[in-house]
């Protein structure tokens, strides 16, 4: 799971980026095809600690059904269009339930939302208030979809440039692609 960046800036825009593909066509590569994929991710990805463990199969279907709510919330929100009521619905529903199970505890010089580290659910919860406050307190004029894939970003370069998940990734090869063409137009 380690090959897979974490460019969103967000846990939930992350999260939404564990299912690759081009920005307009069907999805292709889900990074989560077992449930200890997400296991997996969530520990990569600073979700769960090491005392957690993702839950079987039908926790790895709702962090899918999570998963696309949250990408179809977000990518409307980065194409300046509305989010589909029931995505939204969806994620309400999610953050319901994470803050139904969520403990307050306090954290660096305030509260922070706690779940119990062993309930197999658990690895969803923080998703669903990653992204609700995302949505609640923004900046959401800062939400992106690269120019070349799926993905989804918080764009926090200080003039609002950045086009691409990242360099590595599309940003190169959209680069490489522009110095082939200008290439072989002077020949």
């Amino acid at each position: 799971m380690t090959e897979l960046e974490l460019v969103g800036g967000n846990p939930a825009l992350d999260f939404a980026n564990t299912l690759e593909g081009p920005r307009d066509g069907e999805p292709g590569e889900d990074h989560l095809r077992e449930p200890a994929d997400l296991d997996a991710w969530a520990r990569y990805a600073g979700v769960l600690d090491g005392a957690t463990a993702a839950g079987g199969r039908r926790v790895l279907a709702r962090a899918r059904t999570l998963r696309t709510a949250i990408y179809d919330v977000f990518r409307a929100v980065a194409v300046g269009s509305t989010p589909p009521a029931g995505a939204l619905d969806q994620l309400a529903g999610f953050h319901a339930e994470a803050v139904a199970h969520a403990r307050l505890a306090p954290a660096s010089g305030g509260f922070d939302l706690t779940w119990d580290p062993y309930d197999p659910e658990r690895v969803l919860w923080p998703l669903a208030a990653a992204a609700v406050d995302l949505l609640r307190s923004g900046p959401l004029e800062r939400v992106e979809l690269c120019v070349e894939c799926r993905w989804l970003f918080l764009d926090q370069s200080r003039n609002h440039s950045r086009r691409w998940c990242s360099m590595n990734e599309c940003g190169g090869r959209s680069k490489m692609r522009r110095y082939r063409a200008r290439r072989a137009t002077r020949r």
